[in-house]
């Protein structure tokens, strides 16, 4: 059976928040696609059909750091207008702490140009609305 809707539905995404609590940092990449090609981001991408959000954070995780975390933390669900300029995608935010002996092994995967660990003072430009992300996470 298939459903139709009068109303407009949004692109959904899932974004990682990696932080080391011993060093006070964050785990970002930067990105290889556009928007935002070259800019540093969370780590995250679209949940596939019928998939759960969860499992797409750690599924994209894995993709773009090669880490495979799994005890995260719903942070919240950010849908501003104007967060992706590709239109209206709404992103279920997770929050994961790691110890110090874990960040080597990130490394850059699908999507990421590069991977890097930031001190919470001093993070760089972030894409889309990851700054909030962060600070919603009540990290900074």
């Amino acid at each position: 059976m298939s459903y139709t809707y009068d109303y407009p539905r949004p692109a959904f995404t899932a974004d990682a928040v990696v932080h080391c609590v011993e060093l006070g940092e964050v785990l970002l990449i930067k990105r290889k696609n556009p928007p935002f090609e070259e800019k540093w981001a969370l780590p995250g991408g679209f949940v596939e059909k019928e998939e759960l959000p969860y499992d797409a954070c750690i599924r994209e995780l894995q993709e773009e750091t090669g880490l495979r975390l799994s005890e995260g933390a719903l942070i919240g669900v950010f849908g501003e207008k104007g967060r992706d300029p590709r239109g209206w995608t709404v992103s279920a935010a997770f929050v994961f702490e790691i110890d110090s002996t874990q960040m080597e092994k990130a490394k850059a995967g699908s999507d990421s140009q590069e991977v890097g660990w930031f001190t919470l003072s001093s993070l760089p430009e972030l894409a889309f609305d990851h700054f909030k992300i962060i600070k919603s996470a009540g990290l900074i």
